[in-house]
């Protein structure tokens, strides 16, 4: 067929159409796979941001779950707890080691509701004590001689819950009683605890099988402990001293509520019905397991902190500069009790040994008001005493402002400066704080006639928070 002319002449524009319009840029199309790769590009750039967010999202939701869960599941609501909840954890070697039911370590666990803290006050094995049946001897002894006597852990466990309440004034409400061979079993439940060892260990007496002795050694790092690792690095106390493993002991409880909090243990309820089993098989307690439920809702923002009763500072230093807080007992002399290695109350003597003021002191700051490290006030010291007063009263020179500092840092107040006053002040004590309420309070009961000037900072060193100025009336006051 032939074309006629119009039908030739639009053949050839419909053509001519195609070929110019071939060299168009297809303007959307470039800017949708622009847009495409864009977005490819910043997902996998922002990736760890987008699914940290995404992960915590699903987390805040499946705690909020977990929380109405545990609540009702325990019948038990957060406002339920008013006061603290005080667990003691004790320690004992397991049927494979010698004296097998001496508790080896011993420590309180005090849980604030309101606070969401944890605080852990250890206390050492080596203290003197009377016993209910007989003169006296080692705290540890009480578990076992009531163990070995009824061939009951409940009831070896309230004999020692007992005397701890007589030490520290505080109200036992459940006790945690750990064999050594089950917490090795429970860390390879959850395969490794994460530790940062602060200073390279070396024990060359270990006690290793058959009464031999091994070496056991673990350097200055972060390391991933299995459960034998772990158990060894808790009971080493050869090259160090027993308040050292007690920082230890406390250091892996800290890790292994991290390791249950990082994995998820408490939003898994197969993995927590696991934990839950393995918990019934490695330890023994009076708490039952709705009580334990009751405590999830709390777990995800704890705040833990540790003291440990020691006796550091008189084997290293009397000055407060290098105080370990919680400086309230000291070594007796081994002739007054039969050669025995044993620790006393300050202000306690051989003839009265259970002399107790100063532990139930500090053990009651230190519980029962955990705002006093979360505040963590930075205080400083001037003094203004007029020294030719000082040496009246005492009859030679005494460092005032240094004393006061030992006696508050022994009791966890945070003292970073000590020094002299530069000018003439009228008041007893002049007191300058930043809105630190609790530490405030506190102060009141461990210095007398202490005076508030509130708002008048002048006076306050820079870089402080508070700052407490001695004049001549502290002498007689204090």
């Amino acid at each position: 067929m032939f074309l006629s002319k119009k039908n030739f002449e639009r053949k050839n524009l419909s053509k001519l159409d195609v070929k110019q319009n071939s060299f168009k840029i297809p303007i959307k199309k470039v800017f949708r796979w622009f847009f495409v790769w864009w977005l490819i590009f910043v997902v996998f750039y922002f990736w760890n941001t987008i699914s940290l967010a995404v992960s915590n999202y699903v987390k805040q939701v499946a705690w909020t779950v977990v929380s109405k869960i545990t609540q009702v599941a325990s019948k038990k609501p957060k406002s339920d707890y008013l006061w603290n909840v005080n667990i003691l954890l004790m320690w004992i070697g397991g049927k494979n080691h010698d004296w097998w039911y001496l508790t080896d370590s011993m420590m309180i666990a005090s849980f604030n509701p309101k606070l969401d803290t944890l605080t852990f006050l250890s206390i050492p094995r080596d203290l003197y004590v009377k016993y209910p049946w007989w003169w006296g001897g080692k705290l540890n002894y009480i578990f076992a001689r009531e163990y070995l006597r009824t061939r009951s852990f409940d009831k070896a466990a309230h004999a020692l819950e007992k005397k701890i309440k007589q030490i520290t004034g505080i109200w036992i409400n459940y006790y945690v009683l750990i064999d050594f061979w089950w917490f090795e079993k429970f860390i390879d439940s959850i395969w490794w605890i994460t530790i940062n060892v602060p200073e390279t260990l070396i024990d060359h007496r270990y006690p290793g099988p058959n009464r031999t002795y091994v070496t056991f050694k673990i350097t200055k790092w972060i390391h991933h402990l299995d459960g034998a690792t772990a158990l060894k690095y808790a009971r080493s106390r050869h090259s160090t001293s027993d308040f050292s493993r007690s920082a230890r002991q406390e250091q892996i409880i800290k890790a292994i509520i991290h390791k249950l909090l990082s994995e998820w243990y408490f939003l898994s309820p197969t993995k927590l019905k696991n934990l839950y089993l393995q918990f019934q098989d490695t330890v023994k307690t009076d708490m039952d397991f709705n009580t334990m439920l009751s405590f999830v809702p709390y777990v995800k923002k704890l705040k833990i902190h540790s003291y440990v009763l020691n006796a550091d500072c008189y084997y290293k230093t009397t000055t407060w500069k290098k105080l370990t807080p919680g400086c309230f007992v000291y070594p007796a002399l081994r002739a007054d009790f039969n050669w025995q290695s044993v620790l006393l109350p300050v202000w306690a003597t051989p003839s009265n040994v259970e002399n107790y003021d100063a532990i139930r002191k500090f053990a009651f700051v230190a519980l029962w008001y955990p705002e006093l490290w979360l505040e963590n006030a930075k205080i400083q010291i001037l003094n203004w005493i007029n020294k030719k007063l000082i040496r009246k009263y005492y009859r030679y020179y005494k460092p005032i402002a240094s004393e006061l500092a030992y006696n508050l840092k022994n009791f966890w107040f945070n003292i970073v400066d000590v020094g002299n006053a530069s000018k003439v002040f009228t008041n007893t004590v002049d007191f300058v704080y930043n809105k630190k309420p609790i530490t405030e309070n506190l102060l009141k009961i461990f210095v007398w006639d202490i005076q508030f000037k509130t708002g008048d900072v002048k006076y306050a060193g820079s870089g402080y928070d508070m700052t407490l100025i001695l004049w001549n009336d502290y002498l007689y006051n204090k």
